[in-house]
């Protein structure tokens, strides 16, 4: 296989990649009891995204919950907390020819020693954690925490497809069992 094929594969093959998805949860809780959601305000007015994504998000969440059977209420049972954790994040791509003898390319294509090195890239960018918790509003805590690690969050490509990917994922791991 040609290096170009094999470059064009890895790449498609990590565009198709999930987020790494996790869940946790107050074993004493009654999620049978919680029939209501709403978006807790003060954590809406921290969220640290744009306010296209924040559409985004509150809609994938309102989908979501909704299609568990939830009804969105003015005083509801949960309150549904978002939160975006960002970290700066540097992948390096390495084609593997490192050392003293290898291929070279140029006009003195063929085996011998490298005056160059391999072939190598850089790609920095900001990656995303997304977080989900869930609030019991009589008692003022915390019911169920989830959240999707993995993010990129400078890629505009189907960011509104991965947010509902994501944000369903995530919610996939409630009611826990």
């Amino acid at each position: 296989m040609h290096l170009g094929s094999f470059l064009l594969v890895a790449m498609l093959l990590s565009a198709c990649s999930s987020l790494r998805v996790a869940s946790d949860f107050d074993r004493d809780a009654n999620f049978n009891s919680y029939k209501t959601y709403n978006f807790y305000p003060k954590g809406l007015e921290k969220l640290a995204v744009n306010g296209l994504d924040k559409k985004r998000m509150m809609a994938a969440v309102d989908t979501e919950m909704q299609a568990k059977g939830f009804t969105k209420a003015d005083k509801p049972d949960l309150f549904v907390n978002l939160i975006v954790v960002k970290r700066e994040r540097t992948d390096v791509y390495d084609n593997g020819f490192g050392g003293p003898w290898g291929w070279r390319g140029g006009w003195g294509m063929g085996w011998g020693p490298f005056w160059g090195g391999g072939m190598r890239s850089v790609d920095r960018y900001e990656e995303g954690m997304f977080i989900i918790d869930l609030l019991d509003t009589k008692t003022k805590m915390h019911v169920w925490h989830g959240r999707g690690d993995g993010f990129n969050l400078d890629s505009f490509k189907n960011r509104e497809e991965r947010i509902v990917v994501g944000v369903k994922e995530i919610l996939a791991q409630y009611p826990p069992q």
